[in-house]
């Protein structure tokens, strides 16, 4: 027993190497959060996003279905594992925008919106480690995003859930 222990105890050490974005105050397992605490298990116990509106949203639209689900892994940027920052990369990439790698240079290279005028496929930055931007996501509408959790993978989640809104920091656009 004891020998099962430890080989168990050493493959969890071994596959927890790298930092990742843990997402503390926050449950990142199970459905949606909704803005009353509790969780939106069908489309009609939280607004569904507005329609993308131009052909370049919806590409960017496929886009992020395709990554929907995709496991997070710090410092990814396939569908095998991506982080916040290489998801949105790629997600820009994929309508012909280079955008910057790290969360942090994005926020920098965007130009600055304010959080009432946030639009579809503007990104949002949140600082969830206390030193700076250290996570974004993808603004889709009606109070929602896009991001890669590290404990759920890319996921949509509310912008006013108390651990996002406490967190937010601003907003920029490339679009």
């Amino acid at each position: 027993m004891k020998k099962y222990f430890l080989l168990l105890s050493m493959i969890i050490a071994g596959c927890s190497s790298a930092p990742v974005y843990r997402g503390d105050g926050v449950n990142c397992r199970g459905p949606m959060p909704t803005t009353t605490g509790t969780t939106a298990t069908t489309a009609t116990t939280a607004t569904a996003p507005p329609n993308p509106s131009n052909s370049v949203e919806h590409r960017m639209q496929g886009e992020i279905d395709s990554w929907m689900g995709t496991p997070y892994v710090y410092g990814g940027v396939s569908k095998r594992g991506v982080d916040c920052s290489g998801f949105t990369q790629a997600v820009y990439r994929s309508v012909g925008i280079e955008i910057p790698r790290r969360a942090s240079r994005q926020s920098a290279a965007a130009q600055t919106v304010s959080r009432s005028s946030l639009k579809y496929g503007d990104l949002i930055f949140f600082n969830t480690s206390g030193s700076g931007i250290s996570h974004c996501g993808i603004y889709l509408g009606n109070g929602q995003f896009v991001h890669a959790s590290s404990s759920r993978g890319v996921v949509r989640d509310l912008l006013n859930h108390p651990y996002y809104s406490a967190r937010y920091v601003t907003a920029g656009r490339f679009l």
